[in-house]
């Protein structure tokens, strides 16, 4: 005899957490059978069964059913039970005649009826369960073969299957799913069958250019169903879309004038408003001044942006959806460039993970900065497609008071680009904030090169880059911080942003700069503040005002003394002609001025030349007595002898007289004495002579001199009534010479030759 060692061809385990049932079904071929050495009519599939039942086990009554393959010689036996354990349990069946068997392998025929007993055992919970025998005869648990099911066609929303029933009379079911799906649907009907019969359904309501799954199933009228068919597949056909999509356009101006880039962004239509699946958009741009058919540009891409390159002034654009059906309607679009502004993005925009307590992708951000000058946002978009596959892009909207939203059905393996944009009234929508991110570990971006930008008194400026993640960690958060001692101050880091600016700072003080990463420090820079010269200025100002009042008030104070105490006594020194005469160096020219007789001689103004005879004075002691700087030689010294001299008195009293140094003084000159005696030239010496000293003591002012003033005047009025007596034999002349009429004048004024 041989023995087979048991073998559990088929175990299948459903949970159900809330109400403790398991349902068991198992598949014993009569190969995994083996006959008990003790019993000859007991066959089992594990011989630890073939021992009696113990008296602690525990015996119940299942709801067991079986069923019998003749084509797979096998036996197949379900049921249910509650347990209180979630451990898995060791399952074993018993069958038992009530004849001897010979062999276990020819237990399972149509004619043999057994009784089948279930053995359930648990170890980890040390409790064993055993069954009330259950009596099957096999003829009447005989399971109907397999059916084959074909597919005899489609069309956009149903599918025409067919099969052939192999059972006598009974009835027949059938299941459908998407392909994408795990869920079955179940036919609402069963359909009657008949031995040989062919059967035909249509399987109605369903998506367009999809692909189905569907398998049928056949009994018996003892109620024991066969086994699926094998699944067969089937796609529904296209139709034309029935919407046209959700367009959205923002303009920007280019360098080169006159020309315009219109970004057109659009959301895949829904599959029920496509129609089957979309082959790509139809995008048309056409100027509003221009009719002509050529005119008019069409392009076809298959992403949902478009980016066309538009005049100046009002265009209209369309953009269609089309597939192998057709093109469905257009979405028109009518743009002023000429009046468009730029809309304000979203802020701070970032993406977090909790995989995988959660399958799916947290993607948060702040709604845009309100403005008088900016409408407010209708509704906003959030786009996701992953980074290999673009064209697969999905898009989800959210009213205008949300900041955040879950996006689900990720793959973990992959990573996605994920944007969000405002939408506005007119289909106007904001540029897309855009950011990389994984299941695995959220956001893709880190900020690097953190360091302080610009420190004042009270603030402090702090820079960053944002680059790609290299790392494998899973970071939700950044943080900045700027700490000192027991206070703190935080702020958060969003890719939109490259620097913040802390405020309020306390000036000269040390502070430390810490980049946190989910509360983890990664970098550490001190800062100091600068230092506030505002307290020292303030100090310092009252006591310079202090100063310069009491510095005010001692020069006030020391000139009133001064005035009172020593009144100001007028002193030569501080004069100017003092001054002058007190220096020893005065400049001399480098140049001298010689006197040439020739220029004394008057011929213009007398009409006629006159010869006029200058000759020293026979007594040249005096000179000697006179300081050696005096130069000027006294009228009443010089003897003039004209050979005819008629002068006209009115020209002479025009002649100037310069008296700004008047070193001799003219009392005694009179016009009648031109040969003076001995007692007035010693008088003349005597008063020259005091003349000199006193001006060497107490220079005279030229406003001061009234003396020279009354001279030149005498000599105006005397100088035509002068008789030139005959030159005396013994008088020797010095000099002859001709005199003009400005020389009279100039030798009559000057003081200096």
């Amino acid at each position: 005899m041989d023995i087979w060692s048991p073998k559990l061809h088929l175990a299948t385990w459903t949970v159900m957490s809330f109400l403790c049932v398991f349902s068991h079904e198992v598949t014993v071929r009569d190969s995994d059978l083996k006959l008990c050495e003790k019993d000859e009519r007991v066959c089992v599939t594990d011989l630890r069964a073939c021992a009696p039942r113990p008296p602690a086990s525990i015996q119940k009554t299942l709801n067991m059913s079986c069923c019998y393959q003749i084509s797979h010689r096998s036996m197949t036996c379900e049921w249910s039970q509650e347990s209180n354990s979630y451990t898995e349990s060791d399952v074993s069946l018993i069958f038992s005649s009530g004849d001897t068997i010979i062999s276990c392998q020819g237990i399972f025929n149509p004619a043999a009826v057994l009784n089948v007993t279930a053995r359930i055992k648990n170890y980890m919970m040390g409790r064993e369960v055993w069954s009330q025998p259950h009596t099957v005869f096999l003829y009447d648990a005989v399971k109907p073969s397999q059916p084959v099911l074909t597919v005899l066609g489609s069309t956009e929303d149903s599918i025409v299957v067919s099969w052939r029933s192999n059972v006598g009379d009974g009835s027949c079911r059938l299941h459908y799913k998407d392909d994408n799906t795990h869920t079955w649907t179940q036919a609402p009907d069963y359909f009657p069958a008949h031995q040989d019969q062919t059967l035909t359904y249509t399987i109605r309501d369903l998506l367009t250019f999809t692909v189905y799954r569907a398998a049928v199933a056949c009994r018996e009228d003892s109620g024991i169903w066969s086994d699926w068919s094998s699944d067969v597949s089937m796609r529904t056909l296209d139709r034309v879309p029935s919407r046209p999509p959700e367009v959205c356009y923002r303009v920007e101006t280019t360098d080169s004038g006159g020309s315009f880039l219109l970004h057109l962004m659009w959301k895949d239509l829904d599959l029920r408003d496509a129609g089957g699946r979309i082959l790509g958009y139809q995008v048309s741009y056409k100027p509003v001044k221009k009719q002509q058919l050529q005119d008019r540009i069409t392009k076809n891409v298959t992403d949902v942006t478009a980016l066309l390159v538009v005049e100046e002034g009002n265009c209209s654009v369309t953009v269609t959806a089309f597939n192998t059906a057709g093109c469905g309607p257009a979405a028109h679009l009518s743009i002023d460039t000429q009046t468009q502004n730029t809309l304000p993005s979203v802020r701070s925009l970032w993406v977090s993970s909790s995989f995988p307590a959660m399958k799916g992708l947290l993607v948060q951000w702040e709604s845009p900065t309100a403005s008088p000058s900016v409408p407010p946002v209708s509704h906003l978009a959030v786009q996701w497609h992953p980074g290999t596959r673009p064209s697969t892009s999905r898009w989800t909207t959210v009213d205008n008071n949300t900041t955040s939203t879950v996006i689900q059905d990720v793959e973990p393996d992959e990573y996605y680009l994920i944007s969000v944009f405002p939408i506005y009234p007119h289909q106007q929508c904001g540029s897309p904030q855009l950011l990389p991110a994984s299941l695995q570990q959220g956001a893709l971006m880190e900020p690097i090169q953190l360091k302080v930008g610009v420190v004042t008194k009270t603030t402090v400026t702090v820079v960053w880059v944002w680059q790609r993640k290299a790392g494998p960690i899973r970071v939700n958060r950044y943080r900045v911080m700027l700490t000192k001692e027991s206070e703190s101050e935080t702020l958060s880091l969003w890719p939109d942003h490259l620097q913040l600016t802390f405020n309020n700072l306390k000036p000269n003080t040390e502070y430390s700069l810490l980049l946190l990463a989910d509360d983890v420090s990664r970098n550490i820079i001190p800062v100091r503040t600068d230092f506030d010269e505002m307290p020292v200025v303030a100090t310092a100002t009252p006591l310079l005002l202090l100063a310069v009042i009491v510095f005010i008030i001692s020069i006030l104070s020391r000139t009133v003394y001064k005035s009172y105490f020593f009144p100001p006594i007028s002193t030569p020194w501080n004069s100017t002609t003092g001054q002058w005469l007190m220096d020893p160096n005065h400049q001399k020219t480098a140049e001298r001025n010689l006197l040439d007789i020739e220029d004394f001689q008057v011929t213009d103004v007398l009409g006629e030349k006159s010869l006029i005879t200058v000759c020293p004075n026979s007594q040249p002691s005096l000179e000697e007595d006179l300081h050696e700087d005096t130069s000027l030689l006294l009228i009443s010294h010089l003897i003039i002898k004209p050979s005819a001299l008629e002068l006209d008195s009115e020209y002479i009293s025009d002649a100037p007289v310069i008296t700004e140094h008047p070193l001799v003084s003219l009392l005694s000159y009179h016009a009648d004495s031109v040969f003076p005696s001995e007692e007035s030239r010693e008088a003349d010496a005597a008063m020259l002579h005091q003349t000199h000293e006193a001006n060497n003591c107490f220079p005279q002012k030229e406003e001061e001199s009234d003396f020279s003033e009354r001279l030149h005047q005498k000599e105006k009025e005397t100088a035509l009534k002068c008789h030139f007596r005959e030159f005396m034999p013994n008088n020797h002349c010095a000099y002859q010479i001709t005199c003009e009429a400005e020389y009279v004048s100039s030798f009559l004024g000057k003081t200096d030759v």
